[in-house]
This record gives structure tokens, sequence and C-alpha cells, in this order.
């Protein structure tokens, strides 16, 4: 990590670095970054003075080092940037004291619930709720660098504007974990729910900001947008979690609640109302369910699918709806000192005699008495919703990528003379081969053949054109065209299509049919062109010697 000195204001790199205070802040105008600190001109920048008044709260406390997030991270390295939003939390646990400056803040007076502090922006912001939790010395300064208060002396207030439990804030009860009070001692849907609310300046970054919360790792990826991010990051807690408080949420937003939804939450805010949601342990988990439900003992692991949830619970069928159940979650609501309700979810049976469901009225949680009757344990899979033929909804996963190798295409005189690329399609290339990630859902509103490159579709309302590759022979002339996308109802998916594409000028020895193939996750497809036959694909591609050959392996979930 790069560290400033606090005197001769220079970045030094640490792989194992000395004591050093981090800072807490609002990003506003004119902020030093990484390639401006060390110019003459970062004086005379807005933010210099703020990074001037850090340095001089550092000296006065003993410390040569800062960490600074605007001038420490070089952001125009993916690699840096990746592995400071994985590292952020543990870097700021491991300071040795962290400053809040609370530039609206003008008074360092007697902090309240209504005062100018407990309104600070700094409280509503994604970032800053790990920067809370994770020092174990934090202390808030006003405008004019002037304390206001530390974090152990405030905890009350703190809990308070933030909903954060005082006990993590002051690490009561942590032992030698400074972080067993967030890690263990509170549910995953609790500590959801202190995110709930909280704005960022990048969509993703309400998921990214919450990896070190949950203590997991995963690729960061600006532009999959919010939804997927926050997908993405619920997985990477269940890998090493079987709290099923992750799916005792509710959405803030009322009507359709008789439609099919996700198993998963689509944001933080979906977690408002769960703060009070606690894990029932495992082993009581375990006895209860052997005492009042019945002798089958539910499975404790759940795993995400390409399809939903694979998971055991508990189901009793509701009054006079067969094929309507309440779900029960072994997790509990705190409703008074001692006394508990148990959780649970509504769930509709998708496909007649399966084990197949579907969430509704996902709008609330159900509180739960009595168990003693009616409920049998099953394993269950909980898809995501089911499309008609006639719908036109999100394609599952925004970060879907598609790798496209070259083989035998340059050797044979061929090279691409044009790419078309859909708004919806992000396209990078890598020597001769092309990576296309697909940034959010594209529906169509007009006709395809009136988006560029579209010409080498047939019309369809079914399918979004996502990109088009045309190789051209300079020798021979001959050209042929490859196209992906993505097709949108029930079963759809990646799809790639080759067509010819005959100069006006001569007739070309390439004869070429389109070819339309269906790609599953993970799994590779070659398509065939040769020289005077026909287009194919998978196991049914010719043995011909000319051949060109394109290979789409599809990453990612779909």
């Amino acid at each position: 990590m790069h560290l400033l000195h606090t005197t001769t204001k220079k970045l030094e790199e640490f792989v194992n670095p000395p004591e050093y205070a981090i800072l807490s802040h609002r990003w506003r105008e004119e902020e030093v970054l990484f390639t401006d600190i060390h110019q003459e001109y970062v004086k005379g920048m807005k933010g210099y003075a703020k990074v001037k008044g850090c340095c001089e709260q550092a000296r006065r406390d003993g410390y040569q080092y800062v960490w600074i997030d605007t001038c420490c991270i070089d952001k125009n390295s993916s690699a840096a940037l990746a592995e400071a939003i994985n590292s952020m939390f543990t870097w700021y646990e491991n300071a040795q004291v962290c400053y809040v400056y609370l530039d609206d803040v003008a008074d360092n007076g007697d902090p309240k619930i209504e005062s100018a502090f407990a309104k600070s922006e700094w409280f509503a912001r994604g970032w800053t709720l790990q920067e809370l939790i994770a020092p174990t010395s934090l202390f808030f300064f006003d405008s004019r660098w002037r304390e206001i208060g530390s974090k152990n002396s405030l905890a009350g207030l703190l809990s308070s504007i933030t909903r954060v439990h005082a006990d993590v804030l002051t690490r009561v009860n942590a032992g030698s974990d400074k972080l067993m009070a967030t890690r263990v001692s509170f549910s995953v849907a609790t500590k959801m729910s202190w995110a709930a609310g909280r704005r960022t300046t990048r969509p993703e970054d309400r998921a990214y900001s919450l990896m070190g919360i949950f203590k997991v790792h995963m690729p960061v990826i600006y532009g999959e947008g919010v939804k997927n991010a926050f997908f993405r990051l619920q997985l990477e807690i269940m890998r090493t979690s079987h709290d099923q408080s992750i799916f005792a949420w509710s959405n803030p937003v009322a009507g359709g609640h008789k439609e099919g939804t996700w198993p998963f939450a689509l944001y933080p805010d979906y977690f408002a109302k769960s703060g009070n949601v606690e894990v029932v342990p495992s082993d009581q988990w375990i006895r209860y369910s052997q005492k009042f439900i019945g002798p089958d003992i539910p499975r404790l692991d759940f795993a995400a699918t390409n399809d939903g949830l694979d998971i055991s619970l508990p189901l009793r069928p509701l009054v006079h709806e067969s094929d309507e159940f309440i779900a029960l979650l072994s997790c509990r609501r705190r409703v008074s000192d001692g006394d508990y309700h148990l959780v649970g979810i509504r769930l509709r049976r998708s496909v007649a005699n399966a084990e197949r469901y579907e969430r509704i009225d996902d709008h609330t949680l159900e509180d739960i008495v009595d168990t003693r009757k009616e409920f049998k344990v099953k394993q269950i899979h909980i898809s995501y919703p089911l499309l008609s033929d006639s719908s036109h909804v999100s394609f599952f996963s925004t970060s879907t990528s598609l790798f496209i190798q070259n083989i035998g295409v340059e050797e044979h005189g061929f090279s691409v003379i044009d790419m078309d690329t859909a708004p919806s399609c992000d396209l990078q290339t890598h020597d001769s081969d092309f990576v296309l990630q697909m940034r959010r859902p594209y529906q169509l509103s007009k006709p395809l053949q009136d988006f560029k490159g579209s010409h080498h579709l047939p019309l369809t309302v079914d399918s979004s054109w996502l990109a088009s590759f045309t190789y051209h022979n300079s020798t021979t002339k001959e050209q042929f065209v490859v196209t992906v996308g993505v097709s949108w109802v029930r079963d759809g998916g990646p799809w790639l299509r080759i067509t010819s594409d005959k100069p006006p000028d001569q007739l070309s020895r390439l004869k070429i049919d389109w070819t339309s193939y269906r790609l599953e996750a993970g799994k590779k497809v070659t398509a065939s062109v040769k020289n005077g036959g026909h287009a194919s694909a998978g196991k049914k591609r010719s043995m011909m010697f000319d051949r060109y050959s394109v290979n789409i392996t599809v990453y990612g979930g779909l």
C-alpha cells in the first residue's frame, strides 16, 4: 500500500506498513489524486487543505504516515484499484487511528440527534459504513479540524443515527477478534440493514463497500450495475455461511405481490426492516425441528444455481391455497425481551407436481408463532421467475462475458475489417481475440434493422443483437460475418450466427448458411466456415481441410 509522509507530503510504498493514521471523509471538488500529489500545482487545489489538515493532526498524534484514499490509490491502474477496494476494510481496521473529517459541520459543540453532526452527509454514504465499523480508535473533527468526540464516547448517538449496535462500535464482547461482534453475533440481515438507504456515487459500490463487513472478496466490475454486483456479493457470503437470514428481506415497493420474484434481494434497501432478525444457532435449529416439526432434519447447506436456489426448508400450505406455502427460515425476530417469533417467506409452486417454487408476496416477512403442526421439511428449488413466451424481461446475469477466440482465420488470409456493437455491450480486444461484456439488458423498442450492424440478422423481437464481426480475405475478396446476441424468451441465452456477405463485383466460393447455436454457461462451441462448404456447429461440423473457425466460450452465470 502507499502511505503519505506527513512532513514531506511524498508517497512511499510498503509491503509491511509502519504505524499510520487513516482519513475518512466526503469527496468534494478538486480532490488531490495520486497523479497530483507530487506536482507543484497541488497546493493550489481545493482538496489540498484537507490533506494538509490530516497530516498536521497525525503529526500531533505522533504518526509519520497517513493513508488518504484520494491520493494513496492509483486509480489509473485497474489492479491497484481492485486491490484497494478488496483491502479497504483491512486497511481501516489496521490503522492506529482514524480521523473522520466532516466538512459540512462547522460547530464542534455538544452533538445530539438534531445537531449538524447527526445530519452530516457522511452518515448517508456507502463507504463510510465500513470506515465507521472497522477502526478501533476513531475521532470526529469539524470543518476547522476541531475534535467533536470519539467513536466510544459517542457510541449511543452513533447507534441512533446509523442503526449499528453500540456493541459493534465499542467492541464489547469482541475478545481477541476485533470484529467478532460484526462477524458472528449479528446476522447477515442485520448487517445488511445497516447499509439500507446509504448512497454511493458509482452504483456498484453499494455492494463493493460491504465486502469487508462480510469478510468476502470478489472481482470489481464497474459497469455491471448494482443489481448484479449485489447478487454476486450475496453469492460470496453464501459460500462461507449458512445464515438463512440472507433471505429475510422484504421489498419496500408495494404492488404486484403475487408475481414471482427472485429468492435474492436486489438492493441493500430490501433489508431496511430486518435489523431485528437474528440467526437461530444450528444446534438449536436441529433440536427445535426434531421437537416441533418432525423427524426429518432440515439440511443446513444451500446453494445457488444458474436457475435459482437449492435449499431444505419446512413448508406449510396456506389456508385454501394448495399451491402457496409458508417456508420457515432458521432465523427469528426479537419482538420483546426474551420473546421471539420465527421468520418465514411465502412461496408458490411454479411447476405442477414438482418441488419447484418461486417467492411471492415479497413485500412482507411472516412472523411464525406456532410451528407445531402442518410444517413438513422438503428439499426444494426456489427458481427465478418463469417467463411466458410473450415476456420480454431482463436477461438474468448482466455481467455475462463472451470470449471469442479466432482459430485458423489469419493463416487463411482472413482479418476482421468491421466490428459493430450494440449499446448494451462493451468490446475489448486481446491480440486477435475479443471479449464482449453485457453491461445491462437491452430491450428492443423498434425493429432490429434500425440498429447499426443489425442487417446481419433476420427480424425477430425475441433476440437482441450484441455484436457483429466482418471477416474479409483481401486476396479472394471472400467475407463472412459472425454475429452474437442474447435471446430473451424462456430458456433462451446467448447465441451466435454466421452469415455470408458477398461483395457485389464477383461471386464468392465461400458457401455459408447461417448457423444458430445456443450457448450454455462455461461451455464452448466451435462454429466453422468452410471454403466451398457450409457453416455448421458443434459435433456436426465437417472435417474438410479448408476451415476457418471461431470458438466462443461463455463465462459467468446465465
